[in-house]
């Protein structure tokens, strides 16, 4: 089978699930998820890898010839791609041009000016011009990095584009050309070699012992572990000389500061007194080889495929480590290169998979979450309400009928309750994270409540969710004809303003956001779903209309606040300032205020 086809039907998923224009923006997607990460330092440290992803996809109108483009801070690197995503061989000369014209504008070799789409502009000014100074311009003091991606390079086509950028290599500019073909990304795709490397860890004297043991797959190979107790000082420095790659196996990625984090944070700044290495789990790891030498553990090619939650925890959060806190350790040499792979992932899956259960978890298993599984399921769509339910499942029953985007009919019970959460309790925004909220102490029972009747909190939750989807549809839609739409956050902003269209006609009894919120409760979803049709959306016409309308508002109160900036703070209002703006949590009370205010004249 052919990378293309392997990879097909999950790439036209993604094109459904980010609602990409089609199914060559989705490969972009797809390649920078599961292929460069492996070899590419993004400098990305978050939770939502996929949202960064996206933030940096350029691929639209006005991409001046990028799909994508990324940045190092710290190695001053521009990295830039360009993606092709078919049977054959789509690059040509004449898109390689348009690459060339935007570097010389951004490296200010040429006079013109080019207009970037928001995205790319965004990118421009938030990340690339704090590499692209003029000193650093003046000095040669960056780098850029430009990625082509196809399926093959036939003919002339690597020399052609080798000789536009010769004049760069003349001017000492630091500018690289990589290319990659479907074979070698087909390697990156299934390939978790181990990153190269050498170190060396200071063991508590007499705390050890190594075991002998075979790996029993196909074939038995040997491999060796150590079991010992290492000096949390010795890791820092390493982790943070190599930084991710020596995580490139841990299958989770850092999760920030959360509740776990912070118990292990605060268990090991008690230094002697602290019971950290009895209560925490240590670290489990993989190497090519090691040997004790005077109390130091020597690693070739040393790899944590466990424990990055405490290691980053350890190194990342907190500058000084009292001397006294120490790991658990347990590393595997495994010698075999044809096996290393196969054993090191099996490892790093067994070991991640004892996870700690998270709040959705624990409640996957309540009767409301049952009810609509049953629901759902009995109309040919899948209910995520478990981590890794859908993996074990057979996906024939859940394809959709109506075509290829998405390819399978899911709802995600975090989206479900992320859309309630927006609609009818009127909290599009949150420093607090909504995900986060929707399974909290706070909205849960309000959102999944099973003190009502459940039937009836089925359809209003299945009434927000449509009522989501169709906003975002029309957000979709007329994406480039206001501004406000290019924001990542607008979309909840107008799921919650959209609950003003069911009191359209007597806009008296909501002025604000708490009369909205007690008026809402008497929306009943079940007469504005259509059960027979898969629970799809039944409002009529006039309901797009009026989010138009909104829409119209709330871009006319962005254009006050840019015009505002510029006549007081004599500055241009640059897009983070919209995210800035709307993050705030006094925003929507803001917009609600203004919009309704606009509506009744």
């Amino acid at each position: 089978m052919s990378f293309y086809a392997k990879i097909k039907d999950q790439v036209t998923e993604l094109t459904g699930q980010f609602n990409y224009p089609n199914d060559g923006t989705a490969f972009g997607h797809f390649i920078l998820r599961e292929c460069f990460n492996k070899i590419i330092d993004f400098e990305y440290d978050g939770t939502d890898y996929d949202s960064f992803i996206k933030d940096h996809i350029v691929d639209m109108a006005n991409d001046l010839g990028n799909d994508a483009i990324f940045t190092n801070q710290k190695n001053r690197e521009i990295i830039v791609f360009q993606f092709k995503y078919s049977n054959g061989q789509l690059l040509n000369t004449n898109e390689i041009k348009k690459n060339k014209k935007f570097v010389d504008w951004i490296l200010n070799i040429s006079p013109d000016h080019l207009t970037p789409n928001p995205k790319l502009k965004k990118i421009l000014d938030e990340e690339i011009s704090l590499i692209l100074t003029p000193e650093n311009i003046a000095t040669n003091n960056y780098s850029v990095s430009f990625y082509y991606i196809d399926n093959g390079f036939e003919g002339t086509i690597k020399t052609d584009i080798k000789a536009l950028y010769t004049n760069y290599n003349d001017k000492g500019i630091n500018f690289q050309i990589k290319f990659y073909n479907y074979e070698e990304l087909e390697e990156l795709y299934d390939d978790i070699e181990i990153p190269k490397n050498e170190v060396t860890l200071k063991v508590v004297p007499n705390e050890y012992f190594i075991k002998k043991v075979s790996y029993h797959d196909t074939i038995e190979t040997p491999v060796e572990t150590i079991v010992t107790s290492i000096m949390a000082n010795s890791l820092k420095p390493i982790i943070e000389e190599k930084k991710e790659l020596i995580l490139a196996l841990n299958v989770r990625y850092y999760k920030g500061e959360n509740d776990i984090n912070s118990k292990i944070k605060t268990e090991y700044s008690k230094g002697k007194k602290s019971n950290f290495w009895i209560l925490n789990n240590g670290i489990n790891a993989v190497c090519e080889d090691f040997e004790i030498d005077n109390g130091s553990l020597k690693i070739k090619n040393f790899q944590i495929v466990n424990g990055g939650q405490t290691t980053k925890t350890l190194t990342r959060i907190v500058n000084d480590l009292p001397d006294e806190v120490q790991i658990l350790m347990r590393l595997t040499k495994i010698k075999d290169k044809t096996q290393t792979s196969k054993i090191s992932m099996d490892i790093a899956v067994a070991s991640n998979s004892q996870n700690a259960i998270s709040a959705r978890d624990l409640h996957s298993g309540d009767r409301i979450q049952n009810k609509i599984f049953a629901n759902l399921d009995a109309v040919g769509i899948f209910y995520d309400k478990k981590d890794g339910e859908w993996a074990t499942l057979s996906k024939k029953k859940y394809r959709n009928p109506f075509g290829n985007s998405p390819m399978h009919l899911k709802i995600h019970n975090t989206d479900l309750g992320v859309a309630y959460l927006s609609f009818y309790l009127q909290v599009p925004i949150s420093t607090a994270g909504r995900h986060k909220l929707v399974f909290s102490e706070i909205y849960y029972d309000q959102i999944f409540s099973m003190t009502t009747n459940e039937d009836d909190q089925f359809y209003k939750l299945m009434l927000a969710y449509r009522i989501a989807e169709r906003v975002n549809r029309i957000k979709t839609e007329k994406i480039n004809s206001y501004e406000i739409l290019q924001n990542n956050y607008i979309n909840d902003v107008l799921v919650a303003l959209a609950g003003i269209y069911f009191f359209k006609d007597n806009l008296t009894k909501i002025a604000t956001v708490e009369d909205l919120t007690e008026k809402l409760k008497e929306v009943k979803g079940q007469p504005n779903i259509n059960s027979t049709e898969k629970y799809t959306l039944n409002l009529d016409p006039t309901f797009d209309d009026f989010i138009l309308k909104e829409i119209g508002s709330v871009q006319n109160i962005l254009d006050v606040k840019k015009e505002a900036k510029k006549e007081f703070a004599n500055a241009d209002w640059i897009p983070n300032d919209t995210n800035n703006w709307l993050k705030k949590d006094g925003t929507y009370r803001e917009i609600y205020e203004k919009v309704i205010k606009k509506l009744k004249q």
